[in-house]
């Protein structure tokens, strides 16, 4: 965000923090030394906190600590000090660094590629932030040696139960962006499918195919989990044509 735009927005906030003389001061000073900090200081915030500093601290300030004015009172000597010379060091702003684009979307049906077999999953859930991006993976029982279609993706059987109204996955792999990325090509999209409501019963992180293979394979008597045929949570479908 531009200096200006900050000036702008925190001006227009002034009503909300402002309510009596002890917030007023608190809320100009900051202002001041936050604006003087990344050297954008305007004249009219610069004279205002002046106004305020020269009040003295408030005494309000007694009632928190006994100590709390007097040592309020020498932080307001300092900042004013500051305030009459330029920062000749500002806190820079930072590179905005390029926004990566998810390899996926969330409802996307994708086919993974072991060694000499197949297997099938749907894209549960995409969390996308400014410093990161999390895949979920929801992986079906298929295990096959022709790459799989739609179809077989449907005929699939998922572990998975019932929480409240919603389906609850228990076969999630979640995987940061980085390590998805190193194992991008055993993965090709297939096709997209709506589903019932969900939520993810089970959140576990995931780097490598073989903790996929082992989501796929996990043993019906020993897991404790029910299962059920993939087409019981599927909406709506379609293919992709590349």
């Amino acid at each position: 965000m531009s200096a200006d735009k900050i000036v702008e927005t925190m001006l227009a906030e002034e009503k909300h923090y402002c309510i009596d003389d002890f917030y007023s001061e608190i809320y100009w000073t900051a202002l001041a030394y936050s604006l003087w900090e990344i050297g954008h200081l305007p004249d009219g915030v610069k004279e205002k906190a002046f106004e305020i500093i020269k009040k003295g601290a408030n005494e309000f300030w007694l009632e928190i600590d006994d100590k709390a004015l007097k040592q309020r009172q020498k932080c307001l000597d300092k900042l004013a000090i500051q305030l009459e010379n330029e920062n000749t060091k500002p806190i820079k702003v930072p590179k905005l660094k390029t926004t990566r684009k998810p390899f996926f979307q969330t409802g996307d049906v994708l086919a993974i590629k072991f060694d000499d077999e197949y297997g099938v999953c749907f894209v549960s859930s995409v969390d996308q932030g400014v410093r990161k991006i999390e895949y979920h993976l929801a992986c079906t029982r298929l295990l096959q040696k022709e790459k799989p279609s739609i179809d077989d993706f449907i005929n699939s059987e998922i572990a998975c139960g019932k929480q409240n109204t919603s389906y609850c996955l228990k076969t999630d792999c979640w995987f940061n962006h980085k390590d998805l990325g190193l194992l991008i090509d055993r993965f090709v999209k297939i096709g997209r499918v709506e589903l019932e409501d969900y939520v993810l019963g089970i959140l576990s992180p995931t780097s490598t195919l073989e903790d996929i293979y082992n989501r796929i394979t996990i043993d019906k008597k020993t897991s404790n989990f029910k299962f059920k045929d993939t087409w019981e949570l599927i909406r709506g479908f379609e293919v992709d044509e590349t």
